[in-house]
């Protein structure tokens, strides 16, 4: 018999179990349960399901009330809920796709190692440091510290030494030999995410163009109207020639040099 009974202290489920007779077994005066039985018996029903030893781990390092209910032990819901709001790094479903939203808007800390070619620990000196510490605004998800990518970008503008890495640049902005347009993008893509807000060597958003002529997007969409260069459409994405505009800008600044 000992090879195929187990306590039912082993069993651990989340619901109460109706055995009958025949399955059961009182020898030593313990109440046990014929393996093969229970197993046949979990493997067609979906109801119920098997806990890890982790449950109650959780419940007796931190100290959760526990109540006895027909001969299991439960734990009242606002002991629950305050042990939940306690911690962030055990999740319900519903909270999980809450976070998923959250974290979409945030980076880790490796990631922003990657994102400006340093080691995790220059990372952390960075965000210790008073210079620098102001720029970011951190949330903790699962227990886990995130940068949000908003206060990332006020760092990447607010000061002149630290650069997104050229290493991460897809193959056409590495080809960029306009160093300033180049750098651009880079915020560019790290805001949005999506590639196809940039230009690229033969085209030009008209953000990327008012920021090479050092104008408002008013007088960007004037020119544009005026013809000064080709402008084409693109699906949904205008864009402006950039062969057209930059041999234009050219002209215009060396007028605008000789009055």
């Amino acid at each position: 018999m000992a090879g195929s009974i187990v306590s039912p202290k082993r069993v651990l489920m989340t619901g109460w179990i109706s055995w009958k007779n025949k399955n059961m077994d009182d020898s030593a005066g313990k109440m046990r349960i014929n393996i093969a039985s229970f197993e046949k018996w979990y493997a067609n029903q979906i109801k119920y399901h098997k806990v890890t030893g982790e449950d109650y781990d959780l419940i007796n390092k931190n100290n959760m009330e526990v109540v006895v209910a027909d001969y299991w032990k439960r734990i009242p819901k606002d002991s629950f809920q305050k042990w939940y709001d306690s911690q962030s790094r055990y999740r319900t479903k519903e909270d999980r796709e809450k976070d998923a939203i959250v974290e979409e808007a945030t980076i880790t800390m490796p990631e922003m190692a990657r994102l400006l070619g340093l080691t995790r620990s220059q990372v952390y000196q960075i965000l210790r440091n008073p210079k620098y510490s102001h720029f970011f605004e951190t949330i903790v998800i699962a227990e886990k510290k995130r940068i949000t990518k908003e206060s990332f970008q006020k760092f990447l503008e607010g000061q002149d030494l630290f650069h997104l890495d050229p290493a991460n640049d897809y193959e056409e902005l590495a080809q960029e030999q306009n160093i300033a347009l180049a750098n651009f993008r880079r915020k560019k893509l790290s805001q949005t995410g999506v590639r196809g807000s940039n230009g690229n060597l033969g085209y030009l958003t008209f953000d990327e163009a008012l920021y090479l002529a050092k104008v408002s997007r008013s007088l960007i969409n004037k020119w544009a109207d005026k013809g000064k260069f080709k402008v084409i459409k693109v699906g949904s994405r205008v864009r402006i020639s950039r062969e057209d505009f930059e041999a234009w800008l050219e002209q215009r600044n060396l007028e605008r040099s000789i009055q």
